[in-house]
């Protein structure tokens, strides 16, 4: 795992964005003797997506009192076989962390009833064994997009996604609106964003020269949703002297160049998955988000107690069902 870097450039402060729930009856049974495994597209050492994720499953096992074996780095071509090779050893609970698995898991769902599949990010359940759980990130990136009102000085967002799909489409539409419409409310003229994908969640490299070319276009804010490329990202901010928005997990530590984050709280809600999944409490896709705890908020000393405020009444009002988010959404999705 790389080694975070600066960790005392800033104080930290994280706040929470809703509760834990493990059932509706707040208590799980005994799955001790179920076989359960998650299937990660990358590296739990990427500080990113796979890395909450496997922290999410280390979290369930300890609160659950289960076994999850977690395989990492499985490459798109061998999704598909790989599910089939834990249906075939019986596992009771296979969960796959990415919408990418979508498809394979439904290849392979129809022919192993006995297997529940459940796609974190996913949204397909076309047969009663698969039950996805989908988290709002629009209801996270909405957070972020208040901090980057907050953060900017220009008004000029740079805003980026490994590779676009319609989540991810969403969730950059919502912080871009929202962070132009804060900027506007600070009296920040002609704020707007530009936005772009790398196409890769790993590069590096290229995620760097692309913030590099964003920042030298105007930009001072700068939002990068990838795995490890991410850190390509807050090293070209880091040097250009641009502001990051961390999202997805919490890149505070990485950077001065780092305003706040606006991280997926996987260990506080994988508990609530693998028991409302094996319990037969979510039939089909469940969405998750701010009102279930998905998200917590890192800030850094650099977030005022205005910004905080602004953060905690945003929360609320998600949480109440207040805010219309397709007021965001491109006329596309």
């Amino acid at each position: 795992m790389k080694k975070l870097l600066a960790i005392a450039l800033a104080s930290v402060m994280t706040v929470s964005l809703g509760a834990a729930f493990v059932s509706a009856d707040d208590a799980a049974a005994d799955y001790s003797d179920k076989k359960i495994v998650l299937i990660l597209p990358g590296s739990m050492d990427d500080q990113g997506w796979n890395a909450t994720n496997g922290a999410g499953a280390k979290a369930a096992e300890e609160e659950l009192g289960v076994k999850i074996d977690i395989v990492e780095s499985v490459p798109a071509e061998e999704y598909e076989s790989t599910f089939v090779e834990y249906a075939e050893k019986g596992y009771d609970l296979i969960m796959a962390a990415g919408s990418q698995f979508d498809e394979s898991c439904t290849t392979v769902a129809e022919d192993y009833p006995d297997s529940i599949f459940t796609v974190i990010n996913g949204q397909v359940s076309d047969f009663d064994n698969q039950v996805p759980a989908f988290p709002k990130e629009y209801e996270g990136s909405y957070i972020a997009g208040i901090l980057a009102g907050y953060a900017t000085e220009n008004g000029q967002f740079a805003t980026m996604g490994g590779e676009s799909n319609g989540p991810m489409v969403k969730l950059l539409d919502t912080y871009e609106g929202k962070a132009i419409e804060i900027a506007t409310e600070r009296g920040i003229e002609g704020a707007a964003a530009n936005r772009a994908f790398v196409n890769s969640w790993t590069d590096v490299s290229a995620t760097k020269d692309l913030t590099s070319s964003m920042i030298d276009n105007g930009a001072d804010t700068v939002f990068c949703y990838s795995n490890e490329g991410t850190s390509g990202a807050i090293q070209a901010s880091q040097e250009k002297g641009a502001t990051f928005i961390g999202f997805s997990a919490n890149k505070n530590g990485e950077s001065g160049c780092v305003y706040g984050s606006v991280e997926m709280d996987w260990p506080n809600v994988y508990p609530t998955i693998v028991n409302n999944v094996l319990s037969g409490n979510w039939k089909g896709m469940t969405e998750i988000g701010v009102a279930e705890g998905v998200f917590k908020v890192d800030y850094t000393d650099q977030c005022t107690d205005e910004v905080k405020a602004a953060v905690e009444a945003a929360v609320q009002d998600v949480a109440d069902g207040k805010v219309d988010f397709t007021q965001y959404f491109s006329a596309e999705e």
